[in-house]
């Protein structure tokens, strides 16, 4: 059977991206777009190189973590040539994360179509990606491996960007729920999605013990950010996040943490694991909204960003009338939904002034708002001055 004909069978069954490539990095097949435009030649070079280093095989994929939770998937075929997975994730990622990602590396004529490409990529978790790399490896060696031959590592560095020099140390002789509290001081902060006082939280000196549940200091480590996961996503649920992107969460951070080798990683990853559950809640509790239906308007509002987004459109996808949805819109998130939609694209567009050299007519364009001067009219009504003087000066005069 063709190999790449299979491949193409596959994508159209899971939806999830295949990409085809010699050692060299030269595309072969992209699906579902062409290669260049999705994935950049040097990321391609990055998970090619990262494959070999960690002296991997035909019958020995790897899967890699990447910022922010995604995972990429690489197996190799005959012939020298690599099959890549991804990027996939087994939660929903708010776009802001998604521009985040792609800005990075990704063109500016290119960066709508990954951003549209990676919000309608199926949820994809760690055990699934393993599964799909197994059929690969079966349909193109003709071997059956199982998840066992297949190495999942994190390469990332979890260093906390905003303890101004101070590192969360997570002590080997302190237990995350002594004494009572830490926990409830942790559980509160994550709950109220108040980062702030996470972080005095965290830092502040505590005293407790816990049984030794391995003579080992790594795996005892380890035990320790098993337990602080499930009480930082009960916290987290408590707090308004969607149970399953909760579960999820806490899911991805116990697998990075599975593939550390040393404590240092761990302990850091602790502190990332805690901050990230509580932006996620504080960015539920910004939204305001409560009911199933309006957070569902928010999802496809984010997802869709780029679009001419029109209210009955809005509504059909709601399942209510233009009227009703308007209201209940308004009274749970607290502005209405032709505002709310300006706000969200200014905040990409803040980002991007910010972080990247991308013209005003390229943010614009990437945001659907129909010319640059169009653009620069509602950046300046919101935020008092042009994209120009903001990129400029990002924190005011």
């Amino acid at each position: 059977m063709d190999f790449l004909k299979s491949c193409e069978d596959l994508y159209t069954v899971c939806r999830i991206p295949l990409t085809i490539v010699t050692a060299a990095g030269e595309p072969l097949l992209g699906l579902p777009g062409p290669h260049d435009e999705l994935i950049p030649r040097r990321a391609v070079h990055w998970v090619l190189t990262d494959f070999l280093l960690q002296k991997r095989d035909t019958l020995h994929p790897l899967v890699t973590y990447v910022e922010p939770g995604y995972f990429i998937g690489v197996a190799a075929l005959p012939q020298e040539q690599f099959c890549i997975v991804g990027l996939v994730s087994p939660f929903q990622h708010p776009r802001r994360e998604i521009l985040q990602l792609a800005s990075q590396a990704i063109d500016p004529q290119h960066l709508q179509a990954f951003c549209d490409l990676m919000a309608q990529i199926p949820l994809v978790n760690l055990h699934q990606l393993k599964s799909l790399l197994c059929l690969i490896v079966r349909l193109a060696h003709g071997q059956s491996i199982t998840a066992e031959n297949i190495l999942f590592v994190d390469n990332t560095s979890a260093r906390p960007a905003d303890l101004n020099g101070a590192m969360f140390e997570l002590r080997e002789e302190a237990a995350f729920h002594i004494p009572v509290d830490f926990e409830s001081g942790v559980c509160s902060a994550v709950e109220n999605g108040d980062a702030e006082m996470l972080q005095r939280r965290l830092l502040q000196p505590s005293q407790g013990k816990i049984g030794r549940m391995s003579s080992s200091p790594l795996q005892q480590q380890k035990y320790s950010f098993i337990s602080f996961a499930t009480l930082l996503s009960r916290a987290a649920i408590r707090g308004g996040l969607d149970s399953e992107t909760a579960f999820n969460l806490s899911d991805v951070y116990c697998q990075r943490v599975d593939a550390q080798m040393e404590n240092e990683p761990v302990q850091k990853l602790s502190f990332t694991m805690a901050m990230d559950f509580c932006n996620r809640v504080a960015d539920t509790k910004k939204s305001g909204a409560q009911s199933a239906v309006v957070k569902n308007c928010l999802q496809y509002i984010s997802t869709h960003l780029h679009e001419d987004l029109r209210l009955e459109e809005l509504a059909h996808e709601c399942g209510l009338c233009s009227r009703s949805l308007s209201l209940k819109f308004k009274a749970e998130v607290g502005c209405g939904i032709s505002e709310y939609i300006h706000r969200e694209k200014l905040r990409e567009a803040r980002y991007l002034l910010t972080h990247t050299d991308y013209s005003l007519s390229d943010i614009a364009g990437f945001l659907n708002y129909p010319t640059q001067s169009y653009f620069t009219q509602i950046f300046k009504r919101y935020e008092g001055r042009t994209p120009q003087q903001y990129r400029d000066n990002p924190r005011g005069a």
